[in-house]
């Protein structure tokens, strides 16, 4: 389901690069509300600092002796947050967002592609994602439902 695109001129850079999605057809409205939702939760997520892999206590901790969390010493981190995102649109069975990870690690995409992973399987399907370049027969500027342009406000 997942691709990343090889070439020096489409490496994935975090602070300025689309997350593309195909799907196995044009979206319903539902389907644009599911994807939306899911992406403008990890944005607050993301905005938030969750995506910090330098402050993982429990995931890097035992789970045998009651495992505690503490607060000073996730305050001592380098701060992680998502700067920045843009809608969500879709022309026929593509979708795309815009996104600057800002100081969140990529960490932040792996739990997008879990979530999108789980999306696809149980409620609609995504043929493929694709992180950076160009996909599909995108005209850029082309914001006409008539032609199957749809977006979800972030």
């Amino acid at each position: 389901m997942v691709q990343e695109r090889s070439s020096q001129e489409r490496c994935f850079n975090p602070i300025d690069s689309y997350i593309w999605f195909e799907l196995y057809g044009s979206p319903t409205d539902r389907d644009v509300d599911l994807i939306g939702s899911v992406i403008q939760s990890w944005y607050v997520m993301g905005r938030l600092g969750a995506f910090n892999s330098s402050n993982l206590q429990l995931a890097n901790s035992s789970m045998e002796h009651n495992p505690i969390y503490d607060a000073d010493k996730g305050f001592k981190v380098m701060p992680s947050s998502f700067h920045d995102i843009g809608d969500v649109e879709f022309q026929d069975n593509w979708g795309r967002v815009w996104v600057d990870l800002g100081t969140s690690d990529i960490f932040a995409v792996d739990v997008l592609l879990n979530c999108l992973t789980v999306l696809s399987s149980e409620y609609l399907g995504i043929q493929q994602m694709v992180l950076v370049g160009r996909m599909g027969d995108w005209e850029e500027g082309m914001t006409n439902p008539e032609y199957g342009y749809k977006y979800f406000k972030i």
